[in-house]
């Protein structure tokens, strides 16, 4: 396996001048300067400046952003102005790939239709960028595999524009999963062989990426992060001593999040204020329970797709993963080790660098570290400039070629094309044969419920006494047992209004993944639950696509009533 170049050089310090990381997010900036010599590390600078409550509940302001960095800088008496910046959320792209050998100039011109067979964006208005993690054997060949990234140019010209209108001279834009790998990588390489996750928690989002022996495989962005916390205890009124219920306000509401974190929901403790831990645990708990189900179908998806038996142990990341008693919850139902990161464990200090900023949150400078040990031979969605600029000069060189030789260079390009129209055609058609099998599905399964409601009239003359009363436990079984390889079932809900009822209504929400060319999963997963004694009247609520995932698929959510039998 040829040598990851990241890894190559990550204990090499940069020659010139110091790079400052610079992590611009929706709750705090930070900036970050480090010397790395080997497993020797001296944070050489450090400042930390929250954004102001107010700003971060009105979207991302460049001005208010601009200001707050040159603040931070200020504080942390940072002067120098190269920077390294990053791009993040759902719009950032990132696929590992494999390609034939071929040299770096060749690759170069294959990128951009690799990314364009995943992206809906036009190639021209995203900037991206790849790096070669090693080599990969299919079918005896040995292929370049490949990490692509890419992003829409408007959001990294955002980013690079609020730098520089700070005074700074970013020199790199990079991506949070990958710095985040460095950060790991760097920090702990006694544990590389192993499969690990990290999950990154932020101010909006989530981020899990997947580790297999020191190479990033997979990542997912989910749209929940800190401050779905905070509101989710603004969401109902609660009671409080000497008070008649009321709704906290959003600053109180963060102030206990802060202080109490997550307490167990047996906790009998109050807060100063009166209020009982149970309560707050009360509203935490929705949110907490859909990112553990979040991470749940992400593990799910990276160990099918992935062939893996089992993900060994999780690192935790980022401002929100400092909640209290969240790490032992995830432990817990997730049955995998979490620990939380500290990439500035073992540290030394330059002078004038407090304590209390170094032991606050170090779980939320990992990715800033990852920005700050950055290297010129690593991703930059910056190189598109350079590398378009290349092609220009390129373009120009070609004129002057004979014209037979370019007729010849015209005729292969026409073949290529040719060739990938065909394929994009092609899958085109296994999309829209995917949408249209659900008509026909539709009709079968209404000609099966009225045979099924003829079947289950004749069974109503037995005495009620043969009937028992509905098993969950026996309905969860035959779900699972329809279920194809390549659906992720995420919720499964009863919504009987009342014990007594004879039927349940069973709502079913989950992704079919363009994994195979059958292209039917849904409309068989439909008809199979029909064919089935134990659901009647299934029913198709909603279907779109799904781009949580770095593979193509169509999230759906299915209606069925349950039959005692």
């Amino acid at each position: 396996m040829l040598k990851n170049k990241m890894f190559s050089s990550i204990s090499k310090k940069s020659k010139g001048k110091r790079l400052i990381g610079l992590d611009i997010g929706n709750y705090s900036v930070k900036a970050l300067g480090v010397n790395v010599n080997g497993t020797d590390q001296k944070i050489e600078c450090l400042a930390i400046s929250e954004v102001p409550v107010e700003a971060r509940q009105n979207g991302r302001n460049p001005e208010v952003l601009t200001g707050l960095i040159k603040n931070c800088l200020a504080e942390g008496r940072i002067v120098d102005k190269d920077v390294v910046i990053m791009v993040s959320g759902s719009q950032v792209f990132i696929r590992r790939i494999t390609l034939p050998p071929m040299p770096e100039e060749e690759l170069d011109e294959v990128v951009p239709f690799e990314v364009q067979k995943y992206v809906s964006i036009p190639v021209d208005k995203m900037a991206m960028d790849y790096m070669i993690v090693g080599e990969k054997n299919e079918d005896g060949v040995n292929k370049l595999d490949v990490i692509l990234v890419a992003a829409p140019k408007e959001l990294v010209e955002q980013e690079f524009s609020i730098a520089r209108a700070a005074g700074l001279k970013p020199v790199a834009v990079t991506v949070a999963p990958l710095v985040q790998w460095k950060t790991l990588a760097l920090r702990n390489n006694d544990e590389r062989d192993k499969v690990s996750a990290m999950v990154d928690i932020g101010y909006e989002r989530t981020v899990i990426s997947f580790f297999n022996n020191g190479v990033l495989e997979f990542t997912r962005t989910i749209n929940l992060g800190g401050n779905d916390v905070t509101k989710s205890l603004i969401s109902a009124p609660i009671s409080e001593s000497g008070k008649d219920l009321h709704t906290l306000s959003y600053d109180d509401a963060d102030a206990l999040k802060r202080e109490y974190g997550f307490p167990s929901p047996t906790e009998r403790k109050t807060t100063e204020g009166g209020i009982q831990l149970s309560q707050l645990s009360m509203l935490m708990m929705p949110v907490l329970e859909k990112l553990l189900s979040e991470i749940r179908t992400s593990f799910d998806f990276y160990t099918t797709e992935f062939h893996i038996s089992n993900v060994e142990k999780i690192s935790m990341s980022g401002g929100g993963c400092e909640l209290q008693g969240l790490r032992v919850f995830l432990s817990s139902e997730l049955g995998i080790e979490v620990e939380s990161a500290n990439p500035i464990h073992g540290a030394e200090y330059a002078d004038g660098i407090s304590e209390e900023i170094t032991t606050a949150s170090p779980s939320a400078l990992v990715t800033v570290y990852g920005l700050a040990v950055w290297n010129k031979e690593e991703l930059n969605l910056l190189h598109g400039k350079k590398k378009n600029e290349n092609k220009s000069v390129a373009s120009i060189t070609a004129l002057t070629v004979p014209s037979g030789v370019a007729a010849m260079v015209m005729f292969f390009l026409y073949l290529n094309i040719s060739g990938g129209m065909v394929n994009a055609r092609s899958e085109l058609e296994g999309r829209k044969k995917e949408l249209s099998s659900l008509a026909p599905a539709n009709t079968r399964v209404l000609l099966l419920s009225s045979k099924k409601r003829k079947l289950l009239a004749e069974r109503d003359l037995y005495p009620q006494v043969l009937r028992e009363d509905i098993d969950t436990s026996i309905i969860l079984k035959e779900i699972r047992l329809h279920t194809a390889d390549n659906i992720r079932l995420e919720y499964i809900r009863f919504l009987s209004e009342s014990s007594t009822e004879e039927k349940k209504k069973i709502m079913v929400t989950g992704t079919a993944f363009f994994l195979d060319k059958r292209g039917s999963a849904i409309s068989e997963f439909m008809t199979a639950l029909e064919d089935s004694i134990q659901f009647d009247d299934v029913r198709l609520i909603y279907l779109e696509q799904d781009k949580d995932y770095t593979s193509e698929g169509l999230k759906f959510q299915i209606s069925c009533l349950s039959n005692t039998i």
